[in-house]
């Protein structure tokens, strides 16, 4: 039994023994063709590239027109202004210098004087024979029972009011007013005359 231990015990040794110088011998070779035809191979980074430059934004330099300098031109401006408020007093009328502006403007007199009648349905009312104005009857004003409530005399003091009107012709004032030749002829030195609407006689003391 002891020698059959020996012999094992020997066998052992021997055995590891061999195992040591093979494990010696392949570290040996392997060594030997790591240096010959290495597996890996290593490569070494080329220099770092430079990170490339991103060009600066242009900058856009926006020029301000400079104003350039105006003569200021002075001009009058004419403005027209209609009125529409009615006139009151026949010297304005009479001394009005352009007569046809007045035409279709609304009249209201108070306490206006006849002058002088001459026809039935034509007279002249204002303060004098020199500042007048010629006054015919509106057709509804000469006929029915206003005919008769209607008696133009010189002297009377009227509230009235009407439109101003453009004279006609001679021709057409004698044949609209039954003016004679002479009375339709001697009222064309007049543009505009005052057709009448309504009338109020005032009393006289």
């Amino acid at each position: 039994m002891k020698y059959n231990k020996s012999f094992m015990a020997s066998r052992k040794l021997i055995a590891r023994g061999a195992v040591i110088v093979l494990f010696a011998g392949l570290v040996t070779a392997c060594e030997n063709q790591t240096a010959e035809k290495p597996d890996v191979i290593v490569v070494n980074p080329s220099p770092a590239s430079p990170a490339p430059t991103t060009p600066a934004p242009a900058t856009t330099t926006t020029a301000t027109p400079t104003a350039t300098p105006t003569t200021a031109t002075s001009q009058t401006t004419t403005t027209t202004t209609t009125t529409t408020e009615p006139i009151t007093d026949v010297t304005v009328i009479v001394t009005e210098p352009s007569p046809q502006s007045l035409v279709n403007r609304r009249v209201e007199f108070t306490n206006v004087k006849v002058q002088n009648v001459n026809g039935d349905r034509t007279f002249w009312v204002g303060q004098s024979n020199n500042q007048r104005l010629f006054v015919v009857l509106d057709p509804a004003l000469d006929k029915g029972n206003a005919e008769n409530k209607v008696a133009i005399k010189a002297g009377q003091l009227l509230d009235t009011t009407g439109t101003i009107k453009k004279m006609p012709t001679a021709a057409q004032a004698q044949k609209l007013w039954g003016l004679t030749a002479a009375e339709a002829q001697s009222i064309q030195n007049q543009t505009i005359y005052l057709q009448t609407d309504t009338i109020n006689f005032k009393k006289t003391t």
